[in-house]
């Protein structure tokens, strides 16, 4: 196919009904197989004694259907930005070694760059946070643009990065964007347990005044523009224009974000010990990343295929990481 073949009718927003939209989840052989894979990840993780499956269950009718199912409602009269995206097989093949090359950053590369910097740079917490941010804007933003601006000609706003995102937050985006905000921001200062030393009041009010905005604006780099720029405007936009379909998108760009965290969970069981065990099998470590990780994408993958907004599902996303993060935030900032 050329450099200038037309975007698929399926991304305009007059193409199909909602109606068609929800009987196409169902009818899709990608979206079945991943629910099998789900079934067979859980039931893997339900013989390990370390492992809640009240809690996975939870995520999944919570982040799996509740709030995209929200999300879903409330872009019903949301018009996406249109975006130039082509169907090629060199632009796939370049997504995979970029793919490649991010699972390898999980497994090795936070150690390999906190070898090469400074030890100056990691002597305190706010020196290792500018490290933090500074190798994953250049290894999840950075690197992949260039590559595929360079190769394919794409700029920013083929990313979702637009003058007209900011006049949809404005206007048809921002109910999708208020709602869910709002609605993660409840459940989470309710029930998250990340928020539990803002509830026990260990924070006064002019912290909390202070700290939340400067908080999440951390996360809208650190966290929105990171993970929602590789693997939703990168990874799932030519995910869903290869195979013509939203839902496919959604579902292989999910199953790949939690994939692409297994081989850390298995070499390093990063962050395991409380939810499956100190030292879990190689099976147990895929199946938590697809139990917990895969489901946490869909929410964001839905967003992103009803607006094609990045700035959208990087308030959303900063948000949602805003009260689990907040403490550990005002520990190394005061």
């Amino acid at each position: 196919m050329t450099k200038n073949a037309s975007v698929p009718k399926q991304f305009s927003a007059e193409s199909g009904t909602q109606v068609k939209a929800l009987r196409n989840i169902f009818g899709n052989v990608w979206f079945l197989l991943a629910l099998a894979i789900y079934g067979v990840s859980l039931a893997i993780l339900w013989r390990n004694n370390s492992f809640a499956p009240g809690d996975a269950i939870s995520l999944l009718v919570i982040f799996g259907i509740a709030f995209p199912l929200l999300a879903w409602a409330t872009t019903l009269r949301a018009r996406p930005l249109t975006l130039t995206v082509h169907r090629r097989a060199t632009e796939m093949w370049l997504l995979f070694a970029c793919l490649i090359g991010v699972t390898l950053y999980l497994v090795w590369g936070p150690a390999l760059s906190e070898a090469l910097v400074p030890a100056s740079w990691l002597a305190s917490e706010r020196g290792k946070f500018f490290v933090v941010l500074g190798r994953k804007l250049v290894v999840f933003v950075v690197i992949p643009f260039v590559v595929f601006r360079t190769v394919f000609g794409y700029g920013w706003r083929d990313f979702g990065l637009q003058i007209a995102g900011l006049r949809a937050l404005g206007g048809n985006h921002l109910p999708v964007v208020l709602a869910l905000s709002i609605a993660i921001l409840l459940f989470q200062f309710f029930v998250g347990n990340g928020a539990a030393p803002i509830r026990r009041g260990e924070f006064h009010a002019s912290q909390l005044a202070t700290g939340l905005p400067l908080c999440f604006a951390w996360l809208f780099f650190e966290a929105g523009l990171v993970e929602e720029f590789f693997f939703r405007a990168l990874l799932q936009t030519r995910l869903a224009a290869w195979f013509r379909s939203e839902v496919t998108g959604v579902t292989l760009m999910a199953l790949l974000f939690g994939l692409a965290h297994a081989p850390g969970f298995i070499l390093r069981h990063a962050g395991l010990e409380d939810a499956i065990g100190a030292n879990p099998s190689p099976a147990d470590s895929m199946a938590y990343a697809i139990v917990v990780l895969s489901v946490a994408g869909i929410l964001f993958g839905i967003v992103w295929a009803r607006t094609k907004n990045l700035l959208a599902v990087m308030i959303i996303h900063a948000a949602t990481d805003l009260l689990p993060n907040f403490a550990q935030f005002m520990k190394t900032w005061g």
